[in-house]
C-alpha cells in the first residue's frame, strides 16, 4: 500500500484487505471500542456513540462502494508522501500488537483511517466527532479542524501526525460554527462598505 502511485490503486488495495473481514467481524470490532467507551461519562459516551459507529460502518460502506462500482476511476492524483510512513507505522504497531494478541481489529482500524485520510483526505475521525470538554472535528471553509490534533503526535502509532486535520486556533464546539459564520459575514460587509461604497 505505501508503493500505490494513485489514489485509486490505494482504494483499491484497501478494499481489497478490507473485504477480508465480514459483517460479523465490523460488529465484533464495534462491541469492543463500545466496552472500552463504558467508563467514560453517560453523556460524552452517548454523544461519541455515533461517531464511532460511523468511523467503522460507514467509512468501510464508502469504500466498498467507490471500489465495487468503479468510482475509483477519477482518483489519479498520487496519495499524500505522508501515506509511506503511514504504512511503516501501521506494520510496526501491528508487530507490536502481535506479541501480545491478534492484530486484526488493529489492522482494520488502520485500514479504514487510511482510506479516509489519504484516499478521500478527510479526518480519521467523522467531522462532529466529540472530545471531552464539548468541543469536535469540524470543518470551516474547506479546512478540517481538530482541538487536539498537535496534543496527540506523542502517542505511539496514534493516527494524528498523518490526519489532514488542523490543530484549531479557537474552540471548535458545535455553537461556534454560527459565531464564525457571523463574524465572516460582517468581514463580508464591511470590505463591501470600504471598498464599494466608501
Amino acid at each position: 500500500m505505501a508503493r500505490a502511485r494513485t489514489k485509486r490503486d490505494l482504494a483499491e488495495l484497501l478494499a481489497a484487505e478490507v473485504k477480508r473481514y465480514t459483517l460479523s467481524n465490523l460488529e465484533e470490532m464495534n462491541a469492543r471500542i463500545e466496552h472500552t467507551m463504558r467508563d467514560l461519562p453517560e453523556g460524552y459516551r452517548e454523544r461519541l456513540r455515533p461517531f464511532v459507529r460511523e468511523q467503522i460502518f460507514g467509512t468501510h460502506h464508502r469504500l466498498l462502494v467507490l471500489a465495487c462500482n468503479g468510482a475509483t476511476a477519477g482518483l489519479h492524483a498520487a496519495p499524500d508522501p505522508a501515506a509511506v510512513a503511514y504504512f511503516a507505522m501501521v506494520e510496526e504497531a501491528c508487530r507490536a500488537k502481535a506479541r501480545e494478541k491478534d492484530p486484526g481489529y488493529l489492522y482494520l482500524k488502520y485500514l479504514l483511517a487510511a482510506f479516509a485520510m489519504f484516499v478521500v483526505e478527510e479526518p480519521a475521525h467523522p467531522v462532529g466527532t466529540p472530545f471531552p470538554g464539548g468541543q469536535i472535528v469540524d470543518v470551516w471553509d474547506g479546512t478540517y479542524l481538530c482541538p487536539v490534533r498537535e496534543m496527540a503526535d506523542d502517542v505511539p502509532y496514534s493516527l494524528c501526525p498523518f490526519c489532514p486535520a488542523k490543530q484549531s486556533t479557537e474552540p471548535t464546539f458545535p455553537w461556534m460554527r454560527g459565531q464564525r459564520r457571523e463574524r465572516e459575514r460582517q468581514a463580508c460587509l464591511a470590505n463591501y462598505w470600504t471598498n464599494y461604497k466608501g
